[in-house]
């Protein structure tokens, strides 16, 4: 027989869990089949769309080769004018810019019985004009050994009305390319030559690199009837050397491939959408399904917060067993914390049953004994002011500890830094650390607020930004895992401005990241000017920021001064700044060693606040590159 409060509280809530078990599971599972149909959907017709714009552009292509090749049979029927012919080329590439080029391209000796080649070909050049291919104009481009040529007019003269060479890059330019001709006959519907048309597959290419609809999933664009892989987003397989392969040399593919059959590969089932376009290209998008299908598990989860408010139902039902089996019991607990709650520390709760609220009886007591120690344990404690200044103590400490001391002196190039702390200690720090023998990284940046919560979110960030950098990140990935990282363990309002610099010590190339500093001072022959710096977002404030890298070239003797706004906002008594300007003009007063520059600011600094409260760390470092000039 069920008869302490325990058993009680335990045989219902068991009871009432179990039922909202079996409502809340029936539930979930009916709404994640229904997502994952919808999921399958979604991903579809979205696929579907896109296969929808290729297919369009592709027909407009074909329209459009189809249009130069009735202007070609005018043309070579009516007389061949040089003129005329170039007039139309150029006219038809006009109303379709999306080709890279188009043109009319004859049959050997077909035009001219002393000239082996002819064509007119219109193309579109790096300024946005149209013009004409050179050789095309000269006569001097044997086109009948291309492949491309070769490859279509085989195909016209079978009967075929319009023809896609496989894909290429053109001995003309380097780009991806594919040509689309359809023939030009005589009067004798006899073929003469064909009507072409250029399509760049750089432009196509990029949206269907894009396509992701997952983190893990890949894409595959491949030329189907040739057996050819244009390119693959897969992981691991590098582009340019799977371009051209088989199909087969992939090895997830099989001809057995169907659409929305999954299939495994390397421990992961997939589901694979196929879409053909009309020239024979075709698409095939691979997608994880425990990724695909993860939007209906959050759903499921969604659903399972419903066990929350069971829990208040539940937490409401033990409410009602507790106030009617422990009332009385309850009511003498709250007279007697009350007493406590009043200042009354020497009340004592005497309870024997039951059981528990006895225990809770025996905390109360305790608690109260507690309280009256640690009063006594607070009177003890040195005032405020003593722990202010005990925090900032430790907090300098910190702040000095983390910078580098041993500054390099390398073959190609000398740096040396300082920082001269504030009264209240702010997060100012410089590093530099070589990255392997080639690449050595430099850092300057400026930890927002004060004290040992600025001191302490200092070393996390210098902490991140080296651990980063020396993972073999590139910059730009290691800028995105900086801000990641700092946001991840900010504190309220905290922020960090940094310039991060990665110096190739053999050529002085400097790739950088701009995260919201101040821009540097770089010196040639002409005197210190400051950098036109690319600007991004301080780190630490968004997680999903882009950041974008900037370059510079350091040449022999060149230097580079960093500093912080410690520097340029250094103020007199009367708020004046010391400005980037004076600051300019103290580093072009003489040149010196690097430590001299680093004392001519600082001194000229001191001479301009005259006394006044330094407010802000002032932190500098200053670069100089050696190294005789090379070929990068």
């Amino acid at each position: 027989m069920v008869s302490t409060i325990k058993a009680k509280i335990v045989l219902l809530t068991f009871s009432l869990l179990c039922l909202l078990s079996l409502v809340l599971t029936g539930a979930a599972c009916r709404v994640f089949h229904h997502d994952k149909a919808l999921i399958m959907a979604r991903n579809s017709a979205s696929i579907a769309a896109f296969e929808g714009q290729l297919n369009t552009e592709i027909a407009e292509l074909e329209k459009n080769a189809l249009d130069l090749a009735l202007m070609g049979e005018i043309y070579y029927q009516n007389g061949q004018n040089q003129v005329e012919g170039e007039f139309f080329v150029k006219q038809l590439l006009e109303n379709y810019p999306n080709s890279m080029g188009n043109g009319i391209w004859f049959e050997p000796y077909a035009v001219n019985k002393n000239q082996k080649a002819f064509c007119i070909h219109a193309l579109w050049n790096e300024d946005g004009q149209i013009g004409f291919l050179p050789s095309c104009v000269r006569g001097d481009y044997d086109y009948f050994t291309q492949a491309w040529y070769a490859d279509i007019m085989r195909d016209l003269k079978k009967g075929q009305h319009l023809s896609w060479a496989k894909p290429y890059k053109s001995s003309q330019v380097e780009i991806l390319m594919t040509t689309l001709g359809t023939p030009i006959y005589n009067q004798k519907k006899e073929i003469v030559g064909m009507a072409m048309i250029d399509w760049q597959m750089y432009t196509i290419l990029k949206s269907i690199l894009k396509i992701r609809p997952t983190p893990n999933s890949f894409v595959l664009f491949a030329d189907k009837a040739n057996d050819y892989v244009i390119a693959t987003t897969e992981s691991g397989i590098d582009n340019d050397a799977i371009m051209g392969k088989s199909l087969l040399d992939l090895k997830w593919y099989s001809e057995k491939l169907k659409d929305g059959v999954p299939f495994n590969y390397q421990g992961v089932k997939y589901i694979p959408y196929i879409k053909n376009l009309s020239n024979d290209l075709f698409l095939i998008i691979n997608i994880p399904v425990h990724e695909l299908f993860q939007d209906g598990i959050q759903h499921l989860h969604e659903m399972l917060i419903l066990w929350l408010m069971g829990s208040f139902f539940i937490v409401g039902v033990l409410y009602f067993v507790l106030k009617r089996n422990i009332n009385q019991p309850i009511s003498e607990l709250t007279d007697m914390a009350e007493e406590i709650g009043r200042g009354n520390l020497n009340v004592q709760i005497h309870l024997n049953k039951p059981k528990e609220l006895a225990q809770l009886a025996s905390v109360l007591n305790k608690m109260a004994t507690d309280i009256k120690k640690h009063i006594i344990h607070l009177a003890q404690i040195s005032n405020e002011k003593e722990k202010i200044k005990s925090e900032l103590a430790i907090a300098r400490t910190i702040q000095d500890s983390a910078l580098p001391k041993d500054f390099p002196n390398q073959k190609n190039f000398e740096l040396q830094a300082s920082m001269t702390p504030a009264r209240e200690v702010g997060g100012d720090f410089y590093d530099f650390f070589p990255i392997d023998e080639r690449y050595y990284a430099f850092v300057m940046a400026d930890v927002s607020g004060k004290g040992i919560t600025a001191a302490l979110y200092m070393m996390s960030a210098k902490t991140i930004i080296k651990n980063m950098l020396q993972a073999g990140n590139s910059l730009s990935e290691a800028a995105s895992k900086i801000n990641q990282g700092l946001y991840d363990n900010h504190a309220r309002g905290m922020f960090v401005t940094a310039f991060i610099g990665i110096l190739d010590q053999k050529t002085g190339h400097v790739d950088y990241i701009n995260a919201g500093h101040c821009p540097p001072l770089h010196k040639t022959k002409e005197g210190y000017q400051y950098l036109d710096v690319v600007r991004n977002l301080v780190f630490g404030v968004t997680p999903t920021y882009q950041y974008e890298l900037g370059h510079f070239v350091l040449k022999p003797n060149d230097r580079l001064f960093l500093y912080t706004d410690g520097v340029t906002e250094a103020q007199t008594k009367d708020e004046k700044l010391y400005g980037p300007e004076r600051l300019k003009k103290v580093l072009n007063q003489k040149e010196g060693s690097v430590i001299d520059s680093l004392n001519r600011v600082h001194k000229g600094i001191t001479s301009f606040t005259k006394g006044a409260p330094q407010s802000d760390d002032i932190t500098m470092m200053e670069i100089i590159f050696h190294k005789k000039k090379s070929s990068r």
